[in-house]
């Protein structure tokens, strides 16, 4: 199980990253983008970062930031997109923070299995219960955001001709890899089994008891 509490403690810090990118500073905004795109006008390179709060913009020598719901956010990309994105911003954010929080219990529910007195039927389900809802709230958020935003943004920068190349950024992946290492972590919990010992132990020194307060209870003693 210490694999497993070493999966979940690198899934933590994966999800971390993503999350940074509701800040609305240039910087984490950079850093921690979910897309980023490159077009080339007339030997000029323009770039563009899409955070969870809006857009970095290095556009043929002007640096812009633009948040989603800003007049401006219409003039780097169509209104259209401005909103969608907005709106998977918002509802991404929102399943990532939630799977992040439930990554902390997971993790110590993966140290609570490791040891022998901590290895119980309740530290199983709730390690495979946290682990499932984790996977599925990283998996809606990056399948939302892919669909309602990245699939909806334009093929070029506005007042140009110029194919933009989008990429996934590296928060987004982190989010991914953090979203399979879930699945890793339920898997462990699944297959690794309940110590018995503890219990049987236990039973047999009740019975055990039981049957000394029968023999004192029939000799009279």
């Amino acid at each position: 199980m210490l694999f497993a509490a070493f999966l979940s403690f690198t899934g933590i810090i994966l999800q971390t990253i993503p999350v940074v990118a509701i800040s609305e500073d240039r910087e984490p905004r950079k850093s921690a983008a979910w897309i980023t795109a490159d077009a080339t006008v007339n030997g000029t390179e323009g770039k563009l970062w899409l955070a969870l709060s809006g857009i970095e913009l290095d556009q043929f020598e002007e640096i812009r930031s633009v948040d989603w719901d800003s007049n401006t956010c219409s003039v780097t990309i169509d209104q259209d997109a401005c909103e969608k994105c907005r709106d998977a911003s918002e509802s991404s954010y929102s399943t990532a923070l939630l799977s992040l929080i439930t990554a902390v219990p997971q993790f110590l529910t993966d140290i609570q299995r490791s040891t022998p007195e901590g290895d119980l039927n309740c530290q199983k389900f709730f390690g495979i219960a946290t682990g499932i809802i984790g996977f599925f709230g990283t998996i809606t958020a990056i399948t939302s955001y892919i669909q309602d935003c990245r699939d909806n943004l334009p093929d070029r920068f506005a007042g140009t001709d110029e194919e933009i190349d989008y990429d996934l950024d590296p928060a987004l992946v982190c989010l991914t890899i953090a979203t399979f290492l879930k699945v890793i972590d339920v898997i462990v919990h699944a297959m690794m089994p309940v110590p018995v010992r503890d219990h049987v132990s236990q039973g047999s020194e009740v019975s055990e008891n039981v049957q000394v307060s029968e023999v004192k209870m029939k000799t009279g003693r």
